[in-house]
């Protein structure tokens, strides 16, 4: 009986043992849980604010993207505005270009006729002061 008795209280204690042992593991075992829970919801949280941050970044992106559309297209207006203005203002310059080259040609024209008036007149009046020279010698 002394044995069993013995025995007995090996092994309650060996069970206590492992009940403190067990106990030290569950311990342990929920620390670990609530660790990896909290790691858990922190890289949910930590996920869904990354989401946050990029649809925000997003929705920047695209009214970014809006505006940038926006001020290319009143660009792109002002710019066609100013070539269609250019090209006016060439068709003008070669259209005045023209004219001035008609106007110096018309004037080279007219002043090579002037000369050849002026000549034709010297001519006239050099003959009139030849028949003039003339007829003051028979007159005399």
């Amino acid at each position: 009986m002394v044995k069993e008795r013995r025995d007995r209280e090996k092994y309650r204690e060996r069970l206590l043992r492992q009940v403190k042992d067990f106990e030290k593991l569950k311990a342990a075992f929920a620390e670990e849980k609530a660790k990896f829970e909290s790691e858990r919801k922190s890289e949910e949280w930590g996920r869904e604010g990354l989401k946050g941050k990029l649809r925000a970044a997003e929705e920047l992106l695209s009214k970014e993207c809006a505006d940038w559309k926006e001020v290319c297209k009143k660009d792109n207006q002002r710019m066609y505005a100013t070539r269609s203005k250019i090209t006016d203002l060439e068709a003008q310059n070669a259209t005045l270009t023209k004219k001035v080259e008609d106007v110096e040609a018309d004037k080279e024209r007219v002043e090579d006729e002037l000369k050849a008036q002026v000549a034709s007149k010297d001519k006239d009046l050099h003959a009139k002061d030849v028949e003039i020279a003339e007829l003051k010698c028979r007159l005399r």
